[in-house]
């Protein structure tokens, strides 16, 4: 079972990103994303770890190899930059694989399941499951089970 985490948890959310300005709490949905992953994966690590340990440019972008060199239980395979149905559906019916959403090309996502048209998925955020509609989807990225 996945762990369900918000970016602006009191534990993690002042943290900077990587050497960036950037905190967990403003723009740490990424990595909020990958800490609830990684509990799924059967690993769990904190969004205030991944800030650490994973690398990032200057500006607090995500190095994705750094996921595959890490610690972590998984790695990275690919990222796209429109919506793609036939990669996400593919990720989330897969046994080991995974999928993050980018919604609006600054937000990310854990994608669950498709429903229809949507896509139920777990919201850094607010902290909270819901539905979204493939309209919104701007990008994504694959995971897998190293």
């Amino acid at each position: 079972m996945m762990k369900l985490l918000g970016q602006r948890d009191s534990a993690w959310g002042h943290k900077k990103i990587g050497q960036s300005l950037r905190t967990i709490r403003a723009d740490g949905c990424l990595i909020t994303d990958l800490s609830m992953l990684s509990s799924w994966y059967g690993f769990y690590q904190d969004p205030a770890w991944m800030a650490e340990y994973l690398k990032f440019t200057h500006n607090g972008l995500l190095f994705w190899k750094s996921i595959t060199s890490s610690l972590l239980p998984m790695k990275f395979v690919w990222r796209f930059y429109t919506y793609d149905e036939r990669r996400i559906t593919l990720a989330l019916s897969g046994k080991t694989t995974s999928c993050v959403i980018q919604i609006r090309g600054n937000h990310w996502v854990v994608g669950i399941r498709k429903v229809g048209s949507y896509y139920y998925v777990a919201d850094p955020w607010d902290k909270k499951r819901k539905f979204i509609n493939k309209s919104v989807i701007s990008g994504g990225a694959i995971l897998d089970k190293k």
